[in-house]
């Protein structure tokens, strides 16, 4: 059977464990942005299928909601009663702490989960192609090499020997586009770790 190497066997399990903690956070980060199963279904919907995105910088948060029911209360019982003041005002302390979070998850959502989102979608997918296509290659190649162990016939061994040579030339060559692939994934998940700390450091 023939073996990867340890720089490529290293930098793909590296790659395969980021993938499975970015994808459970990635999925930990819209629960988070959006606590409302239905709201957060719409917005998935939207951002694979319709191509809206997300309405997480439109829909009303819940400190809003609340605060505007609030007011609305206080305004129905009369702004001129010590109670329709009172909930007045606490609903527009309320509707201001809402606006607030609405921009503080749109920021999150702009800067921490979309990187997420697109890195996984982008980049794996790719890479997951291109290594059942480096599997596929390196199974041609280790059939041919035992063709050639059970050839009976000069003829047959130099036929058997050809397809060996032609097919490790196409395992390398995918071999060599995998092992690219992998190293620039590599590469991207660092980079996407300085954009993770920045955004946390601003916040």
């Amino acid at each position: 059977k023939t073996e990867y190497d340890q720089d490529y066997m290293a930098v793909a399990g590296r790659v395969e464990s980021t993938k499975t903690w970015i994808n459970s956070t990635s999925n930990a980060a819209r629960n988070f942005l959006q606590p409302n199963v239905g709201a957060r279904l719409e917005d998935m919907f939207n951002e694979k299928v319709t191509g809206k995105g997300s309405a997480i910088d439109k829909r009303q948060s819940y400190s809003e909601i609340l605060g505007s029911t609030m007011k609305q209360g206080g305004i129905e019982i009369g702004d001129n009663t010590q109670a329709g003041q009172s909930l007045v005002e606490v609903g527009t302390t309320f509707e201001k702490i809402g606006m607030l979070e609405r921009e503080y998850l749109s920021d999150v959502y702009t800067k921490f989960f979309k990187p997420f989102s697109n890195h996984l979608q982008v980049e794996w997918g790719t890479i997951a192609t291109e290594k059942r296509r480096l599997d596929l290659a390196r199974l041609d190649l280790d059939a041919a090499k035992s063709k050639v162990r059970g050839a009976r016939t000069p003829e047959t061994m130099q036929q058997n020997e050809q397809k060996v040579r032609e097919c490790q030339a196409a395992f390398d060559r995918q071999y060599e586009q995998t092992k690219i692939l992998l190293t620039d994934a590599d590469r991207k998940s660092a980079e996407l770790q300085f954009t993770w700390r920045s955004s946390s450091a601003a916040r």
